[in-house]
Parts: C-alpha cells; structure tokens; sequence
C-alpha cells in the first residue's frame, strides 16, 4: 500500500501547502484527468483545484493539453519534481554566492570565516591580496623550516602571489623563527618588498600568522586550514603584539 501520508509530508517539506500536496497526489494517482475529476479525488472544492492545477502547470511540475474543448491534466514523470527542486538549489548555490560577497560589505560588523582545502585557500589568498589597497603592509609569523606554503601552493602560484604584490606596491614585514633568515631562498625576498626578523629563540611557531588590513588570518599547510577574523578590536589587539615581537627581534 502506498504511504500517501508520508508522500504528503515530504511534498510538503518540499514547500507544496497541504491542497497543492493533495492534488499533485491525485493527479498522481489518476495519470492524467480534468479538474472535476481532480479535485473530486484530491476532496476540494473544483475552483481550488482548478488553481493549484494552474500553478502546478506553470511550475512544469504537470502538463495540461485540450480535448474536445475541455482541459486535461498529466502528471509529468517524477523526475520533473527532483530537477525542479535541483534547479532551485542551483540557484540558491549562485544566490549564496552572489551575497556572500555582499553581506554586510558596507558595515565594518565583525565576522570569521575557515577554509579547509587547498582550493579554497588558494582563491581567499588571491582574493584578499587583490582586495588590499595599493601599498598596504602585510604583517606575518612564519615558520620557514615547517613549509606551510609548500603544503598548499605550487611554485608557480607562489610566484604569481609575490609579483602581485610587488606590482600593487605591497611590503611586508615578517618575523620568522630563529635561525630561519640564512634558510629562505633569496629569489622569495628578492621578488617582494620585505623586512625580515628573527624572533627570540624562545618562541616556538608552527603555523603563520598575517596581519591584512582588519583581518586577522591564521593559517597551517597540515592539515590544510585557514581562520580568517575580520575584527578591527581584535586585529588591532594583535597587531600590538606584533609590533612588540619586532621591537625585540633581530634582523
């Protein structure tokens, strides 16, 4: 026996109201009828169920023809139910994206975002360097000897990230751990503007650490992971910790 009921709730979860469930279970059912005969099985009166056809018609969710003069309704496959709800969802998907990115870009409201492949680094990495003003400065804590980057980027990706910095006239300033500087291919120095120092040997750093405009960014390469805090308070916080480590650090 069919479970008419569930089929009901689902529908109904799927957004139909209770009368659109009961006629597009009748139509079911009946394959093809008029809407006297429609709403005769759905059990509403034959001006409801003339409507909810109409909708349902329009929709694509049932198709309606003429014979002798009087209209007739089919149920299409329900397949047309599944792509109909697949289409919203895509459209939801590219909604979703659409105001991602205009979701409180005028208020200066605090927000966290995590990022957890590597292709979803790769494009916050691109976007908020080429977000950044002309000649900001980029604060970070790095690790060299750990490879967070190597872990994520290609060599190539890297390079294209250094020279973009380069051509918007971006510095950086960075400490790294000690013993670290003597380590770093001059070629990743050379191809950006940026002042190195080492910090105390006491400091113990495995993963890196940026300071970009308000947002506050840390990031491993193991596992694959990305916190980015867009908080001026909590930024500007850490930025003063910051500024202490390389007071005290050497070049």
């Amino acid at each position: 026996m069919h479970n008419i009921k569930a089929i009901k709730k689902q529908l109904q979860e799927l957004g139909f109201n209770h009368n659109e469930a009961k006629v597009y279970i009748a139509l079911t059912q009946l394959g093809e009828a008029r809407a006297a005969h429609v709403a005769k099985k759905a059990d509403l009166p034959r001006t409801t169920a003339i409507s909810i056809l109409q909708k349902l018609e329009k929709e694509g969710y049932i198709t309606v023809h003429k014979h002798r003069g009087k209209s007739v309704f089919w149920i299409e496959s329900p397949h047309m139910l599944k792509n109909a709800f697949m289409s919203k969802v895509k459209m939801a998907d590219d909604l979703h994206a659409l105001l991602a990115n205009l979701y409180r870009s005028e208020s200066d409201f605090p927000y966290a975002k995590i990022y957890d492949s590597k292709s979803s680094i790769k494009t916050f990495v691109e976007k908020i360097i080429l977000q950044l003003e002309d000649k900001s400065e980029i604060c970070t804590i790095e690790n060299p000897h750990v490879g967070n980057y190597s872990k994520i980027f290609t060599e190539e990706f890297f390079y294209a990230m250094l020279d973009m910095k380069k051509e918007k006239g971006i510095t950086t300033r960075s400490l790294v751990t000690v013993g670290s500087i003597k380590n770093i291919n001059p070629k990743k120095t050379q191809r950006q503007s940026i002042a190195l120092r080492e910090m105390p040997k006491e400091i113990e750093f495995k993963a890196s650490f940026w300071i970009i405009g308000d947002t506050l960014v840390l990031f491993s390469g193991k596992y694959p992971f990305i916190v980015a805090v867009h908080h001026r308070i909590i930024t500007n916080s850490m930025k003063s910790i910051f500024n202490y480590l390389w007071n005290i650090s050497v070049t």
